[in-house]
């Protein structure tokens, strides 16, 4: 069904001051609230994806470039805090391109995903030209700052349990490790991110009796089967004593495993729908598998396996 009708209207000064101000008040929320800001930031794409589709492409755009120009001007600089503001804008802009244009839900994360890295690099590169200094010097520097960040952090840690008496020889590895992992997480939080708001976009849509085939169904969603000769592959480059290759096979890995997350979040979601579960029992499982890093492995070893025994049934049941 196209996403016609009902959500696309002419602009509308309201529709965009609205979509200003819930931007702007989330970007409020996630400075002056820093504990709530940690979740905050998992929305600030959706006003910009809502109106992408509900006023277009112009109204969106507005709204995009106003909530980021305003942030500019009330901190007073063009910093990497502003890129990544303006990265999660951008995100709720292009989901909605794509999502209007009816592409698979692989191909709007991965285009999504891409675009605003290319879009970033982009707005980086000139940036880094008006400063008189390289990329890579500008990155380099920033990630100094986040391992300097991250030892603190880490030190803090340890003066708060004393008990655990862990030295500080373990601190700073323990931070050179993050370091090394931190663009697979960061890659998994932002996917993460990407999946929410297509689920809440689904959500509003459905609410307006509009429905998306791309969008529907996810929980019959399921990996390329070929991804599991990608998990081989990675797994041996770990052990080879290259470091380059080390970075990027762990890396690699970390995001492989969290899209196989998806798809034993898919299967869970699956068996719930077909038992008609009670809201609370899936409220109180999704809980377990945020804050007990058991239940976590458990869905990414179901999402692994279902690739070969195929819980769902998938196939039988398209024919």
């Amino acid at each position: 069904m196209q996403v016609t009708g009902t959500l696309i209207q002419p602009t509308a000064i309201k529709d965009i001051l609205t979509g200003i101000l819930l931007c702007m008040l989330i970007i409020a929320i996630m400075y002056v609230m820093p504990l709530i800001g940690i979740f905050a930031w998992l929305f600030l794409p959706l006003p910009v994806l809502f109106y992408r589709l509900k006023v277009g492409r112009n109204g969106s755009g507005i709204i995009m470039a106003t909530s980021l120009a305003v942030l500019i001007v009330f901190t007073h600089n063009v910093a990497f805090n502003t890129l990544y503001f303006g990265s999660l804008l951008m995100t709720g802009f292009f989901l909605g391109e794509y999502i209007e244009n009816h592409l698979s839900i692989e191909k709007i994360m991965l285009y999504t995903g891409f675009t605003v890295l290319g879009a970033c690099g982009a707005v980086l590169l000139i940036y880094s030209l008006t400063q008189g200094q390289g990329i890579g010097h500008l990155i380099s520097n920033y990630v100094s700052r986040y391992q300097a960040l991250s030892t603190q952090l880490f030190s803090e840690s340890a003066q708060l349990y004393p008990e655990m008496q862990v030295d500080q020889q373990m601190l700073e590895k323990a931070s050179s490790l993050f370091v090394i992992i931190f663009p697979g997480i960061f890659i998994n939080s932002y996917l993460t991110m990407v999946w929410l708001n297509i689920l809440l976009i689904k959500k509003l849509l459905s609410k307006k009796g509009i429905i998306v085939k791309s969008i529907e169904n996810l929980n019959q969603w399921k990996a390329p089967d070929y991804l599991v000769f990608g998990v081989i592959a990675l797994s041996l480059l770990i052990f080879l004593p290259i470091d380059v290759l080390k970075f990027f096979a762990v890396n690699c890995l970390i995001i492989l495993m969290f899209v196989y997350f998806f798809q034993g979040i898919a299967v869970v979601s699956f068996f719930f729908q077909k038992k008609n579960a009670a809201f609370a029992l899936k409220f109180f499982f999704y809980i377990l598998i945020g804050i007990q890093p058991l239940f976590l492995f458990l869905v990414i070893g179901l999402g692994l396996f279902d690739t070969w025994i195929n819980f769902r049934k998938l196939d039988t049941a398209t024919r």
